[in-house]
């Protein structure tokens, strides 16, 4: 209800992304519709935004390793045990992807490497040494081949009937395991 917060819908906003991963999305009175329908409640909720609301979850695999560098396969299937990064939420206590809220202008390629490294690799809290020596790591990591597991809405518990979450989820495998 602001005057003058008049955003532009479906197309990009300056630096804010309001496109849908979906494609076009219906604005009514002003307001962007939720296009998976009716949530029960209005208006932009907890959510930052007006529309979709863009986020970008890295999921880093590696083949488990047993002391000598070799893969471990299951002893039932034989097939080699594919491991990933999760973290352990501090709001809820609940497992997770690591991943966050792309940022206006931030492209979704620095979202998954900057949340990676904060959320898993807490980043934040490293000396300028540390962060150098990440940094490097990281640009290895994220400045290989992946693969783009999922790209859209999601159904998360803080979507509106006007606000909701959509995500990019990109899969970066570390064949060796460093």
């Amino acid at each position: 209800s602001d005057e003058g917060f008049s955003p532009k819908f479906n197309e990009r906003d300056g630096e804010v992304e309001r496109k849908s991963l979906n494609g076009l999305y219906v604005v009514e009175n002003g307001r962007p519709r939720n296009p998976a329908g009716r949530t029960g409640l209005t208006g932009r909720g907890l959510l930052g935004r007006w529309g979709p609301n863009h986020a970008a979850d890295p999921i880093v695999t590696r083949w488990k390793r047993d002391g000598s560098g070799n893969k471990v396969a299951h002893p039932v299937t034989g097939k080699n045990i594919l491991q990933f990064v999760a973290i352990k939420r501090r709001d809820c206590g609940e497992w997770a992807i690591p991943g966050g809220m792309v940022d206006p202008g931030e492209k979704i390629s620095a979202t998954l490497r900057r949340e990676f490294g904060e959320e898993a690799l807490n980043s934040l809290q490293k000396s300028p040494e540390e962060k150098a020596k990440l940094e490097k790591q990281l640009h290895k990591l994220f400045s290989q081949e992946h693969f783009v597991v999922y790209r859209g809405y999601v159904d998360d518990p803080r979507n509106t009937d006007n606000a909701w979450m959509e995500t990019e989820a990109v899969n970066y495998h570390d064949e060796t395991g460093e």
